[in-house]
């Protein structure tokens, strides 16, 4: 017998003698014609993250540039703005000469470049992305078995929290912006220490969980009762509301022993001030607690913000901020280049190369964690003093399991940026076979950092 529903109803259960109910999202059918953790033995994970800076790196007007490497192919030498890569140079790729196109949409200064990196799309508006960021697809594919699906963190010291991450394009995630709002998120209530003897399942997770197996009979009944939308709309619902189960279901699991796992000491907050210097102390900060978490299996996935898209990082008593300078300093006529814009993009990529060593000083079996990780490394804009969005800086580092065949030089000439993208989701494993949209569409790899 099939059961009748309206758009307040309520579906109702019992788990363990007590009495659940599970709301409903809002269906077509309700609405008139108009629409008014590890096992024993098992491989050591891969993770994944995203790491964004704002203002690219330094270009000249001539076609000079102060970080791509002349060498391509393995080998590449280390120019002024990568020093800071020195020491894990092996481990990271280099993407040159890609760009952005934008099939008749304007440049959005600040906004286009990363949205399209992100999400295959050149975005009509600079407050939203025309579609989700593909770190959400590797996160359903890969970030399952962890307390956190995804962690997203902003060093910047902004105004406001900065955040990339989006499923809707509208809304984006809410990142932790300080070194110790980052260390209770991650080690505060709720964290089990994977090497602790003295574990213990937490009892309120005990009322929380198996809700939706109190509703069976009623979630069967509605899936076949309404059309096919609503079916689509009811089985995307039920699936968060499972993955939410699945989630406290590891806090009900004692978790495997990780040897790399050590629970580091709170932090103390730093002054708060957007100089390049703290922003640097801030990203190296977090990076300790990020790899810890990853270690300590808190975690797979993570999206990184070292400053927003316009920038508003200094050199402590300078009066004028990193964007303002890229736009004001005039090229000098003998070095062919912007010294000023050149010296704090290489501050700014210090903390990049920072963040790298930060992972691959975490032993973890027979490796590092940057040999289990794929970071992708990548900024807005290429010559920042005139909003280019050709030649964008992006990077692909750590071994990701022998799935990347890193310490490359990879240069393209006016390909898309998408390339890249497709090739990081792919060597972690997401299921895509294609990415972008428009002329950035593309189910071309960049299969020679492929293993």
């Amino acid at each position: 017998m099939s059961l009748r529903f309206n758009r307040r109803s309520l579906m109702r259960g019992l788990l363990g003698g007590a009495g659940v109910c599970v709301g409903l999202p809002a269906l077509d059918t309700f609405l008139n014609g108009n629409g008014t953790a590890y096992a024993e033995g098992a491989k050591l994970p891969t993770r994944f993250g995203t790491y964004f800076w704002g203002l690219g790196l330094t270009d000249t007007p001539t076609g000079g540039t102060r970080w791509v490497p002349k060498t391509t192919g393995a080998g590449y030498e280390i120019t002024p703005e990568l020093a800071s890569l020195k020491s894990v140079k092996d481990k990271v790729s280099v993407f040159s000469g890609f760009r952005v196109i934008g099939d008749g949409r304007p440049n959005l200064v600040h906004w286009s470049g990363h949205a399209s990196i992100l999400t295959g799309i050149a975005p009509a508006g600079s407050t939203r992305f025309d579609g989700p960021t593909f770190d959400t697809k590797i996160a359903d594919a890969i970030g399952g078995g962890t307390r956190f699906k995804v962690l997203d963190v902003d060093a910047s010291v902004s105004r406001k929290p900065v955040s990339y991450s989006t499923r809707t394009g509208n809304s984006f995630a809410t990142s932790e912006t300080t070194p110790l709002a980052l260390y209770e998120r991650i080690f505060g209530e709720g964290f089990q220490d994977p090497n602790s003897d003295n574990w213990k399942p937490d009892p309120s997770i005990l009322l929380r969980q198996s809700v939706l197996s109190a509703i069976t009979e009623q979630r069967q009944s509605l899936m076949a009762n309404v059309g096919k939308a609503d079916q689509i709309k009811l089985d995307q619902y039920f699936t968060s509301l499972r993955e939410m189960e699945n989630q406290l279901e590891i806090g009900l699991q004692k978790p495997e022993k990780c040897e790399a796992c050590v629970v580091p000491p709170p932090p103390k907050e730093p002054h708060r001030s957007a100089s390049v210097d703290i922003v640097n102390a801030n990203t190296k900060a977090m990076a300790k607690m990020l790899a810890m978490a990853m270690a300590c299996n808190q975690t797979k996935v993570f999206n990184f913000v070292h400053t927003a898209g316009s920038s508003e990082t200094y050199i402590a008593g300078d009066s004028k901020i990193y964007h303002q300078i890229t736009h004001d300093e005039p090229t000098d006529a003998k070095l062919g280049y912007q010294p000023m814009t050149s010296k704090i993009a290489g501050m700014v990529m210090q903390a990049f190369g920072d963040f790298l060593v930060e992972m691959d000083a975490i032993k973890e079996g027979d490796g590092t964690l940057l040999d289990r990780s794929l970071i992708m490394g990548f900024s807005d804009t290429g010559y920042a003093k005139i909003h280019a969005i050709e030649n964008i800086p992006m990077f692909l580092a750590g071994g990701a399991n022998g799935k990347h065949k890193a310490g490359q030089h990879i240069a393209a000439k006016g390909e898309s940026v998408t390339r890249v993208s497709l090739t990081a989701q792919q060597i972690v494993g997401a299921p895509v076979g294609e990415f972008g949209a428009g002329g950035m569409k593309t189910s071309r790899p960049i299969t020679e950092v492929m293993a």
